[in-house]
C-alpha cells in the first residue's frame, strides 16, 4: 500500500467490481476514458483476473485509491502503471476517478505523485508515458502539474459526444520527476 495525506493506494480486490460497474457504466465518467461500451460484471471479473496475471508477471501495477477521511476511507478511483517494460525501463500511466464528488479536489494529483514515485523509485523506471483526450482539461492540468511534458497529439483519434477529438500524448522522465 502507498499512503499520502489524502489518499491510500491499495491492491485491487474482487469486491471492487461493484465500484467499477458503477463508474464504468456512467457516461459522465467514461467520456474521458478510452472505453465506450457498457461494462458487464463478467467482463470486469475477467479484467481483474487478467490484471492479477499481469501484476504477477511484473508488467502491471493496478491499484485502487481511497480518499482518507479521518479514521475511515472511501474508494474513489483506480490508478496504475501498465505495459511495464523492464528492458526499456518504461510504462504507461492511467487514472480514473469514478466518484465525481471527488473530481478537482487534489485526490488525483496526490495519487499520481505516489504512483510516479513508486514507478521511478521502486520499479526503476526511466520513462512513464500517458495520454488524455484534448477536451479533458482536468487531466491535462494534472499531467502538467506533476511534471509530465506534452510530446504531441494524435489528431482526431477519438470519437466522443458526436465529435472527433485529439489525443494528447505526455511523458515524464526520471530526472524530470526528481526535479519536480
Amino acid at each position: 500500500m502507498l499512503r499520502g495525506e489524502k489518499v491510500l493506494l491499495r491492491p485491487l480486490k474482487r469486491s471492487d467490481i461493484t465500484n467499477f460497474l458503477k463508474w464504468f457504466n456512467d457516461p459522465e465518467v467514461t467520456q474521458y476514458l478510452s472505453m465506450y461500451l457498457p461494462m458487464t460484471e463478467m467482463a470486469e471479473e475477467k479484467w481483474i483476473e487478467d490484471a492479477a496475471s499481469r501484476i504477477q508477471a511484473g508488467t502491471h501495477v493496478g491499484l485502487i485509491f481511497e480518499a482518507i477521511e479521518g479514521d475511515s476511507s472511501k474508494t474513489i478511483g483506480t490508478i496504475g502503471l501498465h505495459g511495464i517494460n523492464p528492458k526499456d525501463h518504461g510504462a504507461s500511466f492511467g487514472i480514473a476517478i469514478g466518484e465525481k464528488d471527488y473530481w478537482g479536489n487534489g485526490y488525483g494529483t496526490e495519487a499520481t505523485r505516489l504512483i510516479l514515485d513508486y514507478g521511478f523509485q521502486q520499479l526503476n523506471l526511466h520513462r512513464i508515458a500517458s495520454s488524455t483526450l484534448a477536451f479533458n482539461e482536468r487531466s491535462i492540468k494534472l499531467h502538467k502539474k506533476v511534471g509530465f511534458r506534452e510530446e504531441g497529439r494524435q489528431r482526431e483519434a477519438f470519437f466522443r459526444n458526436n465529435h472527433f477529438h485529439d489525443l494528447v500524448m505526455f511523458s515524464i522522465l526520471r530526472n524530470e520527476w526528481r526535479g519536480h
